[in-house]
């Protein structure tokens, strides 16, 4: 397994305990919104200091000097998939979300890898279109296995 396979893993898990933890901040009585502020606090104010350590205090006007319109959607993304995912938890479990998102995800993968829009070269083979299609009944079952499909 490669480092960037494990990496990959790990962040798969950490998503599920990331999700809980703010279902229970959520509890608490933050609302929706209060536990992706925090989440988005705590991980904006960490990058910042990484990148003061490693770039020194001058990077924020660096980085405004290159920064164009497009630069804000893939934080709009991030929210709607930690939102998505938390509320999804909230209403349906994290099987079902998982499962959900995964989907999705694949779907969205797979049409990326075929525009070339991931750097990734070359067509894609019947492994491929096997795993997707494995993966999708795998979702289908899940979903079928809590009555929501």
């Amino acid at each position: 397994m490669t480092g960037a396979a494990l990496l990959c893993l790990v962040a798969g898990a950490a998503l599920v305990v990331q999700n809980a933890l703010m279902g229970a901040i959520v509890a608490r009585g933050t609302g929706l919104t209060g536990a992706l502020l925090c989440n988005s606090l705590v991980g904006l104010s960490l990058l910042g200091l990484v990148e003061v350590w490693r770039s020194g205090p001058a990077f924020p006007l660096r980085l405004a000097e290159r920064a164009e319109p497009w630069f804000l959607v893939p934080g709009l993304l991030g929210t709607l998939v930690v939102a998505a995912s938390l509320y999804g938890y909230r209403q349906q479990g994290a099987t079902v979300t998982v499962a959900l998102v995964v989907a999705g995800q694949l779907t969205a993968g797979i049409a990326g890898d075929a525009m070339g829009l991931t750097g990734r070269k070359g067509g894609l083979g019947p492994e491929t279109w096997i795993g997707a299609a494995l993966l999708v009944a795998g979702a289908v079952l899940i979903l079928r296995g809590r009555g929501s499909a």
